[in-house]
Order: structure tokens, then sequence, then C-alpha cells
């Protein structure tokens, strides 16, 4: 059995870094959920007309025209955005705090060198 662990330890070291890019859980989150209503450079299929562009995040004074832009509000958002603008054009997209923190941290780093 002690010669299974190192093997068990490989096997999910290599599930979760499968494709090397350490951002590729939000690339396949954005894709399927954010691109029906946003462009953005660095999200792939991201072609929607409906929502701003994904790319300036992080240059952002507020998001959703609301809330200072800090992670924790635009987590917060992503997560459940109808309960910061109601009625808001932003669908309930049932993200957990995970996914939500996941694309949220991507979406910062789109405006970095």
């Amino acid at each position: 059995m002690p010669r299974l662990i190192p093997l068990l330890v490989l096997f999910v070291l290599a599930a979760c870094g499968r494709s090397g890019d350490p951002h590729a859980q939000a690339k396949v989150l954005i894709s399927s959920q954010c691109a029906a209503c946003h462009t953005g450079r660095g999200v792939g299929a991201a072609r929607g007309q409906v929502g701003p562009s994904l790319a300036g995040v992080a240059k952002r004074q507020v998001i959703a025209g609301k809330l200072p832009n800090t992670p924790a509000n635009l987590h917060k958002f992503l997560e459940h955005p109808q309960s910061v603008v109601p009625g808001g054009a932003m669908p309930e997209l049932g993200l957990t705090p995970q996914q939500a923190k996941t694309i949220a941290d991507y979406l910062y780093t789109l405006d970095k060198p």
C-alpha cells in the first residue's frame, strides 16, 4: 500500500495540471458561460454583444456600475449577479464560489503584460 501513495499523488497532479495552463478551468467556464453575452481578448470564443467586453476588467473603477472594483466584489458579482443588480441583464449562472473566484482571478490577468 505505501508504494501506491506516490502513484496516487502523481495521478492527482497530472489530472489537475493536464493542460499545463493554470487558467484552463477559467477559459472553459468563460467559453461555456460568458461567451454568449461578452467579447474580450484572451477569452476565446467570446463574441456576444449583450454585456461589456471582458478585456480591461482590472482597469475599471466599478463593477456592474455599482461596486468598487476589487477581487472580492468581482467574485461576489460573478457568483450572484442578481443580488448585486436585481433585474440586471447578468443572469445567475449557478457558479460555485470557487468557479467565480477562478473566473475573476483570470479576468484580472488579461490586463497584465
